[in-house]
């Protein structure tokens, strides 16, 4: 079987979650693959979704979706209302943290795909958020860990370091 096909460049937002993922491997390996460090599945997954929200809002300003003079809270809708992690989600920005309650996620590994995490959590959100902000207040990301409560409701708890 042989097929051809054109890709619309105005619809760069999976390809640049994997261009991320990619260099958020690179970036972080070290800390990853450390055993030693004690790292868990979330602290992985908050490492690498950081450099998925950089390389996200950076084709955000690309296509002038957004604006760096945006507010936070700006910033975090649009990116929300284009990757749409939830159906339900609410978001609190105070000073340099940024609180997030997500209900009937969409792309939770162990609700929605039905994997056993055991007592773990894997969820990109808190990184992900983290990571656009950060590209776009121009600073380098920190790798911070998220207070995540999982449950049917979850609780994020992002700090942003400025």
């Amino acid at each position: 079987m042989r097929f051809s096909r054109k890709k619309k460049s105005e619809k760069n937002f999976i390809s640049k979650s994997m261009i991320g993922l990619g260099y958020g491997l690179v970036k972080t390996n070290e800390l990853i693959l450390n055993k030693d460090f004690g790292i868990t599945p979330q602290d992985a997954m908050d490492a690498l979704s950081i450099w998925i929200g950089r390389e996200i809002m950076k084709e955000m300003l690309d296509q002038k979706i957004v604006k760096v003079t945006y507010d936070d809270e700006k910033l975090i809708n649009s990116l929300l209302n284009l990757v749409n992690v939830a159906e339900e989600l609410d978001v609190n920005v105070i000073d340099d943290t940024v609180g997030i309650i997500v209900q009937k996620c969409l792309i939770c590994p162990k609700r929605i795909g039905g994997y056993d995490l055991g007592t773990y959590t894997a969820c990109p959100v808190g990184g992900f958020i983290s990571g656009a902000l950060s590209y776009a207040r121009g600073i380098e990301p920190t790798i911070v860990k998220n207070n995540l409560q999982t449950g049917q409701i979850c609780h994020i708890n992002v700090s942003l370091h400025r």
